[in-house]
């Protein structure tokens, strides 16, 4: 037993620790050589890095508890972004945005061949600083969820600085992707890429 009162016990501590350290105020901020996001306390954060002989490319995932939307932050460098538009012949970044939406609408209708695509938006944005390309559309019955299906929603934001490519990704269901989206543009403007 009171192993068990110590193991709690130290696990509290390091997330006290944690969120002391990261946490201010509502928000928890990651940073590292790659980014610097705050984002809602609340939220679900993951990380990783995928190195190889191709390339580095770092990701962050953030969703929001109880709801179907998700942003995505894919950082690229030199190597990786020249390999990834090579190989998929991509030449700039407006085709990067186009080829992750036919990507993820292929996606959706492998899971229900009755979704459909409908292009809301398509064009140029300033976003941290940059000019970017960006593709808003909404897939109809793209996600299911309790044995239904929902409208799809899906932004994809990409571009190029100093040869490493930027993409950013919000999507989910239409209804969870409306709720959550004074919170994206909050965490999108807050965040500082480190290319």
């Amino acid at each position: 037993m009171l192993m068990v009162l110590g193991s709690l016990l130290i696990g509290f501590s390091v997330i006290y620790e944690i969120l002391a350290t990261h946490g201010r105020g509502e928000y928890l901020h990651l940073e590292n050589e790659f980014v610097k996001i705050k984002f809602p306390r609340n939220w679900f954060a993951y990380s990783w890095d995928n190195k190889n002989s191709t390339g580095e490319v770092y990701s962050v995932y953030l969703a929001p508890p109880k709801l179907m939307a998700l942003i995505i932050f894919r950082i690229y460098d030199k190597n990786a972004t020249q390999n990834f538009m090579e190989k998929h012949d991509l030449p700039d970044a407006l085709s990067i945005v186009t080829f992750e939406t036919e990507r993820m609408y292929n996606w959706v209708c492998s899971k229900n061949e009755n979704a459909s695509l409908i292009v809301r938006e398509t064009g140029e944005v300033v976003v941290l600083g940059n000019q970017a390309n960006y593709s808003k559309v909404i897939i109809k019955d793209g996600i299911k969820s309790n044995g239904a299906f929902h409208n799809l929603s899906f932004l994809m934001i990409s571009y190029i600085e100093d040869q490493k490519l930027i993409e950013i990704a919000f999507w989910g269901a239409k209804e969870d992707v409306e709720k959550t989206s004074d919170v994206f543009k909050a965490i999108l403007n807050s965040t500082e890429i480190k290319v």
